[in-house]
Parts: C-alpha cells; sequence; structure tokens
C-alpha cells in the first residue's frame, strides 16, 4: 500500500506537476480544531500545531513542504489519509492533476497547521466531543478551480462528474458530503476567507480524454468539408443563402445589359428611318444618357453596401456577406428604384418593338398594293413538291447532297426489298443473344450495389472482417410507455414487464430445415463477449435480468439506477454476463440526464459470419413473429418498434412486389396510347369500317415488342460479359428504352404519311419501300444523332465506380443502341407491310380480313366536286383566260425551270407560307431584288388577272393531298409565327435566364443521401422504427479505431501515442478521436484499461516465481514492479497481456479485460498483429449527420500519426455520398460530351450543337433545382435519373435542331425557325410528351415512396422541363444565333448534275 502511495507521489513529482508551496500562503490564524486517528471517530479540540516528526514519512510534506515545520496531523492519521487517497486513485486517478488538487485538500483538512480557520465545527456531541457537523471555508477560486481540473474525469465507466455535478457547489456536496463516513453534516463555504492555494490546471497533467482543457482544437467543419446546414444565413428576416443575392443581382444586370443593348440597336435603327434622328449628336447624346444609365443602375447598390449605417438603432438589419449590415428600409429603397429603372427601360423597348412592327407591317401593305386575293391564300408548296415528284421518282436518290441522307436512302431502299428475311434475321439474332440471360445474376447485396470493390471501405471492411470477423447482426426494441404524463419510467411494473419480454425472447427456439430435431436457440448464434452468456444490452441488466432483485428494489427502482450510474463497474450493477450497462444505450428520449428518460431500449447481438446466416436469418423470423405477437397484445404496457438485420431486405422484396402493379399499368398507358395514335383518323373518313383499316394497332404493338427485344438483347449481352443486373434496373430500363424508343417511332410514321403521297402530276402513288427510303433520309439523321448520343452518353456513365451506376449505363447503352438499330430494321419493314396491309383494305390486327370498296376516303377530298362548282363561271372567265395565256403559259415554264433546278431535299423541306409571314432574310439568304411587278407574280401567277377557272380547281384539289394533323395545324400556324415573334423572344430568354440563375442556386443546396424511409413501403412497420430512432436514441451507431502496422504496445512511447491516461500525448489517437464532432467522447481503451490494471492493487498478482495466479495461496505478490515512469517494464506488459484479456473484474478490481477479448489479434509469436479501439458516434438523425460522422472519422484517421482506420457498418453505404457530387458532375459532363459530338458528327454545324447542349444542360441544372426544392435527395438513384434526363432532354432537341439545318438555304432564320416546328413540333409532343407524360401520371399512385419520389417526380420533372426546353428555349435560340457560317458540311456534300 506504502509503495502506491510513494509511486503516486514520485510520478507527480516527476510529471513536472506538484508545485511546492512557501509557507503559510492561505492564512495567519495558527491552530487545529479537530483530532482523530479513525475517519469514525473525530473528535473537536483546540490544539496547537504538532511537531512534525510524528507525520509518515513521504506523504502529505510531498505537497506541503511546510508540514515539515508544523502540522495538526500525526502518524496514525496520515495513514488513514494513505489509504483514503488510495481509494480516491481508482476514481481520479487517470487525471493526475485532480489528484494533486484533491490531495492537496485533504492534507489540508488533516494536517494544515492553519485548520482551525477554514474548518470549523457547527455541532459537536456534548458527551462525547464528537463532530456532528462542521464547515469547511473554501476560497471560491480555490473551489472551483479543483472542480475544473477534476470536472471531466470519469471512472469505472460512469459519466465525466460535471456531467453528474455542473456546479462546484453541487460537486463537493454530491462528492464528499452525500456519503461521508466522518461527519454526517459537512457543509461547504465558499468565502475568500477560506482555504486556498495554487491550483494545478488539469491540462499540465491530464489527457483530453479527462481534461477538456488538455484538448487539442478540434478540426473545422471547413477542414473536415462537412455537410454544414445548420448555419442559417439570414437577409431581410427570411433565411436566403448567400448565393441567391448574387444571383439576383446576376440577374438584374442581364436585364440591364440585354435592355440597354436593344435600345442601342433600336437608336441606330431608328435614326436611319427618321429624319430628326438621323444626326450623329443624337446618337451620341442617346448613347451618353443610356451609359450614365447603365452605370447608376449597377454601381448605386455596390457602393451603397460599403458603408455600414452607423447607429444600428434600425427595427430590421440586413446581415451580408462581410458581416457588415445594411438598413433594410434602405436596402429595400435602392432594390425599388433598380427594378423601377428595368420597368421603364422594358416599356420603351416594348414600346418601340410594337412601333417597329406596325410600321413594317403598313409598308409591306403599300409595296403589295393588295389586301387581298389569291396571295393571300395559303400556297402550299406540296403542290411544288408533287409537280416534280413525278420526274425525279426513279432518280431521287442523286438530288441528296449530303453524304448521311444518301446512305440512309440507300440503306432504306435496302432493307425493305425483303422485309421477311429482315424480320427473320433480327428475331434469330435477338434470341441468340437472349439465351444469354440463363446466366443472368441479380445482385441484392447494397454493399456491392453501392460500393466499388477498390473502394476504401470496402478494402478497409475486408480488413476487418479478416481480421475480427464480420460486423455483428442487430436486433433492437425501442419500448415506449403506453401510458402518458408518466413522471418516470423507472417504475416497478414497467421494469417487471420489460424483463418478462425479454425472457420470451430470449428463449425462443427455431427448428432446423433440415432437421426438425436440431433446433437453434439465441444461444447458438447471440454475441459473449466475456463468454459468460448472450449479451443483451438492456436496462433489466442493473438487477442481472433477476426478477427477486428486482422485487428487493421495488419502491427504489430509480434509486438504484441512479447509485449504479456512479459506479457502472461495480458487479452489482454489471449485465449478467459481466458487461457495464451504458446508460446512452439502454435509454432514449434524455439529453442530460438519464434519469428523465422516456423509452427503453433493448439490444441483441448476434454472430455474423457467413455459415450462420441462413441459421440466423431463421431465428429471425421467429423472433419478428413473436415481437408482433407481444406488440398486438393489449395488455402489453409498451408500442413497440422493432427492427432485425434481415427486416430492411425483406420489406424491400416486399415493396418491390407491390409495386408490380403500378409499373404494369404505366407500361399498360404507354402501349396503349402508341398503339392507338398510329392511326390515321384526322380528317375523319366518310365511311366508319375506314377506321378499321386505318388504324395501326398492330403496327404500334410491333414497336413496342422491338423495344422489349433490345431489352432482351441488353440483357443477354450483359449476362454474357458477366454484367449483374440490379433492382434499379429491372425498374428503370424499361421504361427509358422505350421512353426513348417511342418517339422515333412516330417520327418514322408521321413522316411517312406525309410523303406517301400521291404525285401533283397525276401520277401514281410511289412505293412503299420508295417512300420509306425517302422517310428516312429526311429523319434518319435525326434519329441517328438522339439515338447515338443517348447510348454514348449512358456509356460514358460507366466510368463512374459505383457498381450500380455503372451496370446500370452498360444495360441502358446497349438497350438504346439496339433498339436504334432494330426501329431502322425491323419496324421499317414493317411499317412497309402494313402499309401495303392498308392500301389493300384489309383490317388492322386481322390482315386476313379484306373490306370491299377503294381507298379513295383515305385522302377525303372535299373538292371532289370542284366541276360543278366551276362551270357556272367559266363561260364568263374564257375571254379573260384567253388574254393572258401566253403570259400564264410563258411564267409556268420559268417556274418549272426554277423548279427543276431546285434541290429535291429543299423542295421537301419547303415550308407552309402564311399570309402576314416575316419574309426577313438573314445574312444566308439569297440576294433577291424585288419589284413590284415581281411582287405580283407568285409561282407564275399574275395576281391582277383573274385566274382560270381550270387553275382554280387545280389549286384546290391539289390542297388535300398533304397529309397533316390537326395537332400540326395548330402548330403551324400558331405555335411557330408565336415562338418567332421579337416580344415572345424577348420575355422567353429573360424567362429561361432567370430560371437559369434560380437553378443554379439551389443547385448547390440539393440534399444528399438517401433517407431509410424513404426506401421503403408506407406501411412498413421499420417506419416506426426508424421514426422512434431519429427521434428517441442517445448514441450512434458503433465505430472502431482500427491499428494497423506492427506496433509493440509494450514500449511507453507507443502508448503514448494511442492512450489517454497521464503522461499520454494531448494528440494521441484516442484523444484526438475523443474530442472530435460527432463522435461520442469515452472511447473503450483496452490500452488505457491494461495500464490501469497494471498499476491497481489487486488486480494482478503472481506467484514468488512470476507466475499469474488468482484468489490462489501464495498469490500474494504484485504482477508489475514499480517502474520511474508509471508503466509497466515492456517485457511484464507483453508476459501478462493473455492475463489481462482474460480477467474477469471483482470488488477489489472493477477492471474487466475479458471484454477486450475480440479487440486484440496476436500473431503466433505472441506480437500484437491488429488492435481496435471502441467507439460510438453520437446520436445520428439525418442524413448530413451520418455523410459528416462518416467524413469526420476518415478525415482524422487520414491526419493522424498512426497507421489507423476507422470502421463502421454504415460507412460502405455513405461513402459514395462524399464523392456523389463529383460522380454526378462527372457522368453529367461526359454526358453533355457524347452528345455534343456526336450531334457535331452528325449535324455538322459547331453553333447549333453548342445550342443543343445548352438546352440540354439548361435541362439538368433545371432538375436538380427542382429536386432541391421538391426534397429530392442526390444519390444513387437520383445520379442514374440525371444521366438519363441528358438521354430524354436530346429527344426534344435535336429533331429540332437537325430540321432547322436542313431546311432550305435561302430561308431566313425565323422561317427555318417556323419550318421546324411545323415538321416536328407535333411529332415532339405528341410522340414524346404525351407518351412519357402518361407513364409517369400512373407512377403517382404507387405505394412506394421511393417510387414517387425518384420516378413520379423526377420523371414528371424531366419530361416538362424537356419539352420546354426543346420545344420552347432551342427555337428561340435558333432564331437568334442559329446560322450555318460555320457548318463543314460543304465538304462532305456532293456536287449535283445541273
Amino acid at each position: 500500500m506504502n509503495k502506491i502511495l510513494v509511486y503516486i507521489i514520485i510520478f507527480l513529482s516527476i510529471s513536472k506537476i506538484i508545485k511546492c508551496q512557501s509557507p503559510y500562503p492561505y492564512n495567519t490564524t495558527i491552530g487545529c480544531s479537530m483530532y482523530g486517528v479513525t475517519s469514525s471517530f473525530v473528535e473537536a479540540k483546540d490544539f496547537p500545531p504538532l511537531n512534525n516528526t510524528e507525520i509518515a514519512p513521504n506523504t502529505c510534506q510531498l505537497t506541503h513542504p511546510e508540514y515539515s515545520i508544523e502540522s495538526c496531523c500525526n502518524y496514525n492519521q496520515t495513514l488513514i489519509l494513505q489509504t483514503n487517497m488510495l481509494i480516491a486513485g481508482g476514481i481520479f486517478g487517470r487525471c493526475s492533476s485532480c489528484m494533486v488538487n484533491l490531495y492537496n485538500l485533504w492534507c489540508a483538512s488533516s494536517c494544515s497547521p492553519y485548520q482551525k480557520s477554514f474548518m470549523v465545527p457547527t455541532k459537536v456531541d456534548s458527551k462525547t466531543n464528537q463532530i456532528i457537523g462542521i464547515d469547511f471555508i473554501l476560497h471560491p477560486d480555490f473551489a472551483n478551480g479543483l472542480y475544473n481540473s477534476c470536472r471531466d474525469v470519469h471512472a469505472n465507466g460512469a459519466q465525466p462528474f460535471g456531467v453528474m455535478f455542473p456546479t462546484s457547489q453541487l460537486f463537493f456536496t454530491g462528492v464528499f458530503s452525500a456519503v461521508n463516513p466522518t461527519f454526517k453534516e459537512l457543509n461547504w463555504v465558499f468565502n475568500t476567507d477560506g482555504y486556498n492555494d495554487e491550483i494545478v490546471p488539469c491540462s499540465e497533467g491530464c489527457s483530453c480524454d479527462q481534461c477538456r482543457d488538455a484538448c487539442l482544437p478540434p478540426p473545422s467543419y471547413k477542414d473536415i468539408g462537412l455537410l454544414n446546414d445548420t448555419i442559417t444565413q439570414t437577409h431581410l428576416l427570411i433565411e436566403v443563402p448567400h448565393l441567391t443575392i448574387w444571383m439576383v443581382w446576376s440577374f438584374l444586370l442581364f436585364l440591364l445589359s440585354l435592355l440597354i443593348g436593344f435600345s442601342i440597336w433600336l437608336i441606330f435603327k431608328y435614326s436611319s428611318k427618321i429624319r430628326y434622328f438621323k444626326g450623329k449628336k443624337f446618337k451620341v447624346v442617346m448613347m451618353i444618357i443610356l451609359g450614365i444609365l447603365f452605370i447608376c443602375m449597377v454601381l448605386i447598390p455596390f457602393v451603397t453596401t460599403k458603408h455600414v449605417m452607423e447607429g444600428k438603432t434600425a427595427s430590421c438589419m440586413w446581415k451580408l456577406d462581410d458581416a457588415n449590415e445594411w438598413n433594410c428600409s434602405f436596402a429595400m429603397g435602392v432594390s425599388i428604384y433598380v427594378m423601377i429603372t428595368l420597368l421603364l427601360l422594358s416599356i420603351v423597348v416594348l414600346a418601340c418593338i410594337v412601333v417597329d412592327k406596325t410600321t413594317s407591317n403598313r409598308n409591306s401593305r403599300r409595296i403589295l398594293g393588295i389586301s387581298g386575293g389569291i396571295i393571300n391564300q395559303q400556297v402550299n408548296n406540296d403542290e411544288i413538291q408533287n409537280n416534280n415528284l413525278g420526274n425525279n421518282n426513279n432518280n431521287i436518290n442523286n438530288n441528296y447532297s449530303n453524304i448521311f441522307q444518301k446512305v440512309f436512302y440507300w440503306y432504306g431502299i435496302k432493307i425493305t426489298k425483303r422485309p421477311i428475311i429482315v424480320l427473320l434475321c433480327c428475331l434469330v439474332f435477338t434470341v441468340g443473344i437472349g439465351i444469354g440471360i440463363i446466366s443472368l445474376e441479380i445482385e441484392t447485396d447494397p454493399v456491392k450495389l453501392w460500393v466499388s470493390p477498390d473502394s476504401r471501405s470496402a478494402i478497409e471492411k475486408k480488413y476487418f472482417d479478416e481480421h475480427f470477423g464480420p460486423f455483428y447482426r442487430v436486433e433492437q426494441l425501442i419500448l415506449i410507455p403506453k401510458q402518458k404524463n408518466l413522471p418516470t419510467i423507472f417504475n416497478y411494473d414497467l421494469f417487471k414487464s420489460l424483463i418478462d419480454i425479454e425472457n420470451q425472447l430470449m428463449n425462443l427456439s427455431v427448428p432446423v430445415r433440415d432437421d426438425s430435431n436440431t433446433v437453434i436457440t439465441l444461444d447458438d448464434l447471440c454475441f459473449q463477449p466475456t463468454k459468460r452468456g448472450c449479451l443483451v444490452e438492456s436496462i433489466t441488466g442493473i438487477f442481472q435480468r433477476d426478477e427477486s432483485k428486482l422485487d428487493s428494489n421495488k419502491d427504489d427502482v430509480i434509486g438504484w439506477f441512479e447509485q449504479c450510474k456512479s459506479q457502472l463497474l461495480s458487479p452489482e450493477c454489471m449485465d449478467s454476463t459481466g458487461v457495464p450497462v451504458n446508460p446512452k444505450i439502454v435509454l432514449g428520449g434524455w439529453s442530460d440526464n438519464s434519469t428523465l428518460a422516456k423509452v427503453f431500449v433493448t439490444t441483441f447481438l448476434l454472430n455474423n459470419p457467413d455459415s450462420m446466416v441462413d441459421s440466423a436469418m431463421l431465428w429471425e423470423q421467429v423472433w419478428l413473429n413473436k415481437v408482433q405477437e407481444i406488440s398486438n397484445d393489449p395488455s402489453c404496457p409498451f408500442k413497440i418498434s422493432f427492427n432485425a438485420q434481415r427486416s430492411v431486405q425483406d420489406e424491400l422484396a416486399r415493396e418491390g412486389n407491390a409495386d408490380i402493379p403500378t409499373i404494369i399499368v404505366s407500361y399498360f398507358v404507354m402501349f396503349l396510347y402508341i398503339s392507338l395514335s398510329l392511326g390515321s383518323y384526322y380528317p375523319f373518313p366518310r365511311r366508319f369500317t375506314s377506321f378499321f383499316v386505318r388504324s395501326r394497332f398492330a403496327l404500334g404493338l410491333s414497336g413496342i415488342c422491338i423495344v422489349a427485344c433490345s431489352i432482351v438483347i441488353s440483357v443477354g449481352i450483359c449476362s454474357i460479359l458477366r454484367i449483374k443486373a440490379t433492382l434499379i434496373i429491372s425498374e428503370v430500363i424499361p421504361f427509358l428504352v422505350l421512353a426513348i424508343g417511342v418517339d422515333n417511332i412516330f417520327i418514322l410514321v408521321n413522316t411517312f404519311e406525309s410523303l406517301h403521297v400521291a404525285a401533283s402530276n397525276g401520277n401514281q402513288m410511289p412505293t412503299p419501300e420508295e417512300s420509306f427510303a425517302r422517310t428516312l433520309a429526311k429523319v434518319g439523321p435525326s434519329i441517328a444523332l438522339a439515338s447515338l448520343s443517348e447510348s454514348f452518353a449512358f456509356l460514358l456513365g460507366s466510368l463512374t465506380k459505383m457498381p450500380a451506376v455503372k451496370a446500370f449505363s452498360f444495360y441502358a447503352s446497349i438497350a438504346v443502341f439496339f433498339d436504334f438499330l432494330l426501329q431502322i430494321s425491323a419496324f421499317a419493314c414493317l411499317l412497309v407491310l402494313d402499309t401495303k396491309r392498308l392500301q389493300s383494305r384489309r383490317v388492322d390486327c386481322l390482315p386476313c380480313l379484306s373490306l370491299n370498296g377503294d381507298n379513295s376516303d383515305l385522302e377525303d377530298d372535299p373538292f371532289d366536286n370542284i366541276d360543278q362548282q366551276l362551270n357556272s363561271n367559266s363561260n364568263n372567265n374564257n375571254n379573260n383566260n384567253n388574254n393572258n395565256n401566253n403570259n400564264n403559259n410563258n411564267n409556268n415554264n420559268n417556274n418549272l425551270n426554277y423548279n427543276d433546278n431546285r434541290n429535291q431535299e429543299e423542295i421537301e423541306n419547303e415550308p407552309l407560307l402564311i399570309n402576314g409571314e416575316d419574309d426577313d432574310r438573314n445574312d444566308n439568304a439569297h440576294n433577291y431584288n424585288y419589284d413590284v411587278d415581281a411582287l405580283n407574280v407568285v409561282d407564275g401567277l399574275n395576281i391582277n388577272e383573274e385566274p382560270s377557272p381550270s387553275f382554280k380547281k387545280k389549286s384546290l384539289k391539289k390542297k388535300p393531298k398533304k397529309k397533316t394533323t390537326l395537332l400540326k395545324e395548330l402548330f403551324t400556324k400558331y405555335y411557330g409565327p408565336f415562338l418567332v415573334h421579337p416580344i415572345s423572344k424577348l420575355l422567353i430568354i429573360i424567362f429561361f435566364v432567370a430560371m437559369f440563375l434560380f437553378s443554379i442556386n439551389f443547385a448547390y443546396q440539393t440534399p444528399i443521401g438517401l433517407d431509410q424511409k424513404v426506401a421503403l413501403p408506407k406501411n412498413s412497420y421499420l417506419q416506426a422504427y426508424f421514426t422512434n430512432m431519429n427521434e428517441f436514441l442517445e448514441v450512434g451507431p458503433p465505430m472502431y479505431i482500427v491499428v494497423k502496422g506492427n506496433y509493440d504496445f509494450s514500449i511507453p512511447s507507443v502508448q503514448n501515442q494511442f492512450c489517454t491516461v497521464g503522461g499520454c500525448n494531448n494528440n494521441s489517437v484516442i484523444n484526438t478521436f475523443d474530442n472530435a464532432p460527432f463522435i461520442s467522447p469515452g472511447i473503450s481503451s483496452w490500452l488505457d484499461d491494461m495500464l490501469q490494471w497494471s498499476n491497481t492493487v489487486g488486480c494482478c498478482n503472481s506467484f514468488d516465481n512470476g507466475t499469474y495466479c488468482y484468489n490462489e495461496p501464495g498469490c500474494d505478490q504484485q504482477c508489475f514492479p514499480l517502474e520511474k515512469s508509471g508503466r509497466p517494464d515492456p517485457s511484464l506488459f507483453k508476459k501478462y497481456l493473455p492475463a489481462f484479456l482474460n480477467f474477469t473484474n471483482t470488488d477489489q478490481c472493477p477492471l474487466a479485460g475479458l471484454a477486450y477479448t475480440g479487440d486484440v489479434k496476436f500473431n503466433s509469436d505472441g506480437s500484437i498483429a491488429a488492435t481496435r479501439f471502441d467507439a460510438y458516434h453520437t446520436t445520428l438523425r439525418t442524413q448530413n449527420d451520418f455523410i459528416n460522422a462518416l467524413a469526420t472519422s476518415y478525415y482524422l484517421a487520414d491526419h493522424s500519426d498512426a497507421q489507423v482506420f476507422t470502421y463502421s457498418i454504415f460507412y460502405c453505404y455513405f461513402e459514395a455520398y462524399l464523392t456523389i457530387k463529383e460522380v454526378a458532375i462527372k457522368g453529367i459532363l461526359l454526358a453533355l460530351g457524347s452528345v455534343f459530338f456526336v450531334s457535331l458528327a452528325i449535324l455538322m454545324n459547331p453553333l447549333v450543337s453548342l445550342l443543343v447542349v445548352l438546352c440540354v444542360g439548361m435541362t439538368i441544372v433545371d432538375l436538380l433545382a427542382v429536386m432541391s426544392l421538391w426534397d429530392i435527395s442526390l444519390n444513387a438513384i437520383s445520379v442514374v435519373n440525371l444521366i438519363m434526363g441528358v438521354g430524354i432532354s436530346i429527344e426534344f432537341c435535336v429533331h429540332i435542331a437537325s430540321t432547322f439545318i436542313r431546311s432550305p438555304n435561302h430561308y431566313s432564320r425565323d422561317q427555318k425557325v417556323k419550318f421546324a416546328i411545323s415538321e416536328m413540333g407535333a411529332n415532339i409532343f405528341s410522340g414524346i410528351f404525351i407518351t412519357k407524360l402518361l407513364g409517369c401520371v400512373v407512377l403517382a399512385f404507387s405505394k412506394s415512396e421511393i417510387f414517387i419520389i425518384y420516378y413520379f417526380k423526377m420523371y414528371m420533372s424531366i419530361c416538362l422541363l424537356a419539352a420546354v426546353h426543346g420545344l420552347v428555349l432551342l427555337p428561340v435560340l435558333l432564331s437568334i444565333f442559329g446560322t450555318n457560317k460555320f457548318s463543314f458540311e460543304k465538304y462532305l456534300t456532293f456536287k449535283k448534275d445541273n
């Protein structure tokens, strides 16, 4: 015993903690006030200080040299004091500074020659003179200093003293007065006249684990790179991120620049038309005015924000980025000033546009000199096409100058010559490749889905499993009392019911499937760290789950808990397995005081080797059934939420089965729409039976089968390549391929219908094969561009390391590519065959059944009786016709010559000229010289002369030959002209720029993660469990600090790198982690306990020969002789470490090394191969918490001087979120890059390709903003959807761009846009947008929240945004910037014979 005291004193002296005090540092009243040899009897006695020679050597005089002169204690008293200090060493010994300060206090109370000045008896037994009550007077500085040095000390598994006793008054009262064997009433008085001495700060002798002042500053949020959504920024009394302010200013600056620039353009335009404004002086003055206006509008807000408003008396202050504050009224004034200026500029610009348009229309009418007549009628350019069609059908291929059109025309002719052979080849290829599905493997392991095999978490998990075994399986109950307003849950009846429930679950058994005589019990599966039984973590462990012990504390359950809380390592308070009961783990719903807990938490831990997984899952199913039964029992006093290791997997499987009907209905709606929409029902046929002929339901169904074949081919190829499928692939790929493939079907069929018409010169209709070849030559390049862009975009997505995304990219790329090939081969043949069926008036779906009659109603010519209408007027016009015959013939000849010289492509692409259309020419237009006479001639007709009846009849009868639809008429007559109107352009540009800046702002705020509750069915029992877990649990998931490398822990310098006891490095591994965010303090360290075990009397004993022994005769020698450093000898450390790891705690030694058996793994030579330290994360309630916890642990491990890594079961699932932003950006950029290069190769126009990519990119940015506003998190599913969004968006853009480029060269930009809208607008709207929209709407009725959020909401957003950008923004951009100046198509153009 003396040796221990000597060790303590020597250690403290060497640590330079003890500071020798000069004599009389605190008071000048000499005298003693009490005397006693035993702690149970101390009498009041006033006497002078004793001679110091009676004090035991090496006791109080080591800290107080003045006691060597005189003191109030004798030899026996110091021996008692020494014994008490040894007891205290087990509690406060891990912080030597605290021990020195306490030793100072206790020595002063017993030995100080000035005792009577601060130890004042207040109650004395008159008979025995025993002191009953006494005042201990302390100086507040000394009291607070001692408290601060001990507040973070924790021992025996208890909480730090500062948590149990928040103030110094409570600390002295709770620790020294509550249970005091000497004084019944020990009152602590804080007064400046009380005892005072220097305090040793805890930072000088304690580790971070026991002293917050010794901790190094934790890493900042910025250093770790945490997702910090807790720091709010306030602007104008609302929470607005700083980025929003910059986006608003950027938009205002854009508006200013746009309106100022437009105003300058108008000034120069009108200055040349209005004589008053033609002078240079006017231009200079207006430029100066606009310049000053622009500078003022830009600089005033920025200049004023540089000055902080003085006084700060305003009720509203606006916090700026630089921490300054701006008066809200002044801020609003500046904002209103800017907005008013913008409004005035906008009004001026709009007024100028209206005036300019009115003037242009008036000039046009004056030049033409007419307001009606035949020129105002629609001139159908298909007449020009049909006039020349008969002469060009045989050599039409020679009229396509573009190499891609020539190739597609040649391919269309060849592929449709033998349709049956082509169909058989496609079928055989599909079946042959589809055989590979036999080897299809579906990956269900979440770790292998989201974690790359070469990722950090996968490598570290493999190391952990190899050395320490797989992480155990967890079954957990959260029990909430049904009775509300309970004062406390530490209720006898609740504890009794809880013990009963736990015993029922612990006694469950399940028969083995292959042997009914063998049963599986909890003992066969459970985790047994101490080899004394199954570990079930529960508050009932403080009673060892013994009802008789509970009965003995029936009236004071909470009192027993409070007693155990302060001595968790006491055998009486431990679980029956010898494991301490941690209140943070077994109680929930409390923050500072565990006695205020609201719920019980019971956790079963099972071993998880691969050989036991099947057995564990069988037992877990029985466990789940039993919990369900108990929970549904009305007599149960708890609301129970629960979770087993297999629960998530079971519920996900159940969710997948529940969503199958929804998916089928979604696909069926799209199937039905496609099949019905391909038919031609406008204009309506006169005969009802013609509906059955004009329907193309079978063709639509065939197109769907082709989509299915492409999926079969994709799955077959990927199966052959051993690329495993996933749940996302099975749910997304069919929808994706169908959504992408359907538009090609619509475009092919609609274009074919418009071209497959009779020639205007009376020739017969072209063959279906020839019409399809022309169709493929016209739209083939754009279809190829869309499909190849999508396929390459998905293929580049496979460059990411996330397995689920990589697999999806392969499956999607192959499926889209082969869907395109099948459409231009198999579907082409089916379209030709179906057209022949229609021409022979055979019933759709029943081609063997033929209807009588001819096909006259297929064209529905409303002018069949035009001869009768015109005969009555023919005689009146004969003279006029004869007079103008020569002129007409000459004009017709000129017109035919002109048409002969025109490119066939230009003839086919000629738009419908409508009266009132803008005929402005751009830079690429031909330079025609118009005069009045020329304007009065339209295609050889002199508008001043009355047309002949024969010409009227001819022209009127030709109109219906151009097949059209009502939707196409709307796009041609109304939507196209609306888009190219100057006011529309201006407003559209402003709107989309505003939306883009708005989206950039919110894209940065897109949340990250995937909430577990979202991935589960709404009616799952796990929904309640995860809700209660987030609300009540007070500790997060367990984590381990794993040490790699060959460290010799017997060497003190190595120990100091990891330990937390006195003398350890402040920046040791455990100290660093203990002080980090998202990691719960109090890391369990076998090294710390081993060092304390080696220095604690009664823990390690041996025989005289050094052999370890326990509770045997002759076993009375200390294992570890005292070392000057306070650390055991390295050889003895190695020798007795196995003994420590098998040691069970006792009353004399509360340190149980048996609990650490699994934390240390040895090599064959006895050296440590691998070790770990046990810790817990703090409560992680949100996805950001989990991601931040992972980022913190990785950061600490990476910046540690030791070779360590951290491991927790959730790291594998959340590691991807550390780089999910980079993965998403990389995938999107790769997809956009592939879109650009494929567009460039096929469109051969860099500028138009850039505009297409710009629209697609803006669509994705807007989609990210929608995700943020709709609270859709960024995760693997949404990354797949974002990449898919690129593929779908290109569908809405590429056809418009391709048609714009293929339009006649002499058209202006506006005319090209109207032509593109007329040709492709209706196809895109009906074939792409409506189809996808119908499929998305059905998904809204899903029972799964993940389907609603990530499929319905995201798919709907993709469709709407892509449609808006493709049908609104892109045409406007093309009308402004579209040009062929940078096209390199001329280098691949074939010269035509004149």
